[in-house]
């Protein structure tokens, strides 16, 4: 034990020992010289020289790192003093993959002076890990000596060790301290549409903040969302659905380091507001690319959640009729504000109820209202009005009914609402002109369609 205590003393504490050997009057600028011995010898080297060198020597080997501070390669050795090291020990001496991960923490590929780090990066080690560096620290951890010149990279003398922590991912996924419910809705049953549609919250190289619920919070907000989420006659799929309502806006790719760096409210990856009552915090775990908070509750209002649905109308899926020919992409200009807008025009196309379908993805069970911006702007020399209609589900459905569309109106029009009683995991959409084949009677014309959820 105490050979081991030596051993792992004397390998971090190396860099704070070559201190205390210079003259009391030498300034540590004078390391850097190229004049300095200390550049003949690479990093290996010139632990070696320190006092002791054999329990260095001792600890690399162990640790599978001697070869590499040897070699060519040029590397930054971010070393803890003793009095940080004391308390860890015991912890790596019998743990040969632990001694193995917590050395390689400590080493990055590159020389990274301090003296020429501008702002804040994010800098890999060896074990896979990535580590937030400044002119005067790493993770928050200050140097007491830095820029200490070898001639194959550079020493950063540091007052405490750096843990090798979980990543965020990691800490949902393993960590006894997730909340049980959450874990089983966004780790269990959401992993990969998390990560790929939300955040990857495994990627090293990236900060995150993640929010988790205590169960009782959880189930409240998951009870608040499953009337949105209804699939009929399974309750287990209704409860998923919830869940990712719940799940998706609870991350965001920002480091708040403490509470008092929240901002009263972040907006998910999805434009989702949540707001953040800080006094709700039960804990806070660091993982190495970012924090998680515990919470005793996090509410977000339904008309937070669920946004308003846009759909430009000249993005539709598929018509029902080949009619390019008659068709025509706008760009117009608002006679109010002066701004530029696009729309769709189909005209003289010859086709009762012809129509225009737009596919949407995991629509709400609610009831919507229904709103389009459509411009009759004396097409084709008319003067006189047409109507079309929303069709919901069918491109002739009842609801909602059809529409006039007026002359050289600039402004939003209501064009009726509906009610879905399921969640939609995909939802047809129709724009449908009038029931007539007259080019007078019969275009579709559209700049956008609104949808708003009503609560």
């Amino acid at each position: 034990m105490i050979r081991m205590f030596n051993t792992i003393r004397l390998f971090f504490c190396w860099a704070a020992g070559t201190l205390l050997l210079l003259p009391g009057c030498k300034k540590w600028e004078d390391h850097n010289r190229i004049t300095d011995e200390h550049i003949k010898q690479n990093l290996l080297e010139r632990i070696q020289e320190i006092p002791d060198p054999s329990s260095s020597s001792g600890l690399l080997a162990r640790s599978g790192y001697a070869d590499t501070l040897a070699s060519s390669r040029v590397f930054t050795v971010y070393a803890p003093n003793n009095a940080a090291l004391s308390p860890i020990i015991a912890t790596l001496e019998n743990d040969a993959n632990a001694l193995k991960q917590f050395v390689a923490n400590h080493i990055a590929s590159q020389a990274h002076y301090a003296q020429s780090t501008e702002g804040l990066q994010r800098i890999p080690v060896l074990n896979g890990k990535y580590h937030d560096l400044s002119a005067t620290a790493i993770d928050d951890v200050v140097f007491s000596a830095k820029d200490l010149a070898a001639q194959n990279g550079v020493i950063q003398v540091i007052g405490a060790a750096l843990p090798v922590l979980n990543n965020t991912w990691g800490f949902a996924e393993t960590d006894a301290r997730m909340p049980s419910l959450q874990k089983v809705a966004m780790v269990d049953s959401l992993g990969g549409p998390f990560r790929t549609r939300v955040h990857n919250l495994r990627d090293e190289s990236k900060n995150f903040t993640l929010f988790v619920l205590q169960d009782a919070a959880w189930q409240s907000e998951l009870d608040k969302l499953k009337p949105y989420s209804n699939v009929p006659g399974n309750a287990d799929s209704t409860s998923k659905v919830a869940g990712w309502l719940v799940a998706k806006d609870l991350a965001v790719e920002a480091l708040y380091k403490s509470a008092a760096e929240i901002p009263d409210t972040i907006v998910s990856r999805s434009g989702v507001r949540v707001g953040i009552d800080k006094s709700a915090i039960v804990s806070t775990i660091k993982t190495s690319n970012g924090v998680v908070y515990v919470m005793s509750k996090l509410e977000v209002p339904l008309r937070n959640k669920f946004r308003d649905i846009i759909i430009e109308a000249e993005n539709y899926t598929s018509a029902s009729a080949n009619r390019l020919a008659n068709t025509y992409i706008r760009d117009k200009r608002d006679s109010a504000t002066g701004g530029i807008f696009r729309d769709i025009l189909v005209y003289n196309h010859g086709l009762a109820q012809f129509n225009l379908r737009y596919r949407l993805a995991e629509v709400p069970a609610a009831k919507y209202r229904v709103y389009w911006m459509a411009l009759h702007d004396n097409i084709g020399g008319l003067t006189t009005t047409f109507t079309q209609k929303i069709g919901v589900d069918s491109f002739n459905s009842p609801l909602p009914a059809y529409v006039t569309v007026p002359l050289n109106i600039y402004a939003e029009q209501f064009a009726g609402e509906f009610t879905l009683t399921n969640f939609r995991p995909g939802f047809n959409l129709f724009l449908t002109a009038a029931n007539s084949t007259t080019a007078a009677a019969n275009p579709i014309l559209c700049n956008y369609i609104r949808l708003e959820p009503v609560f």
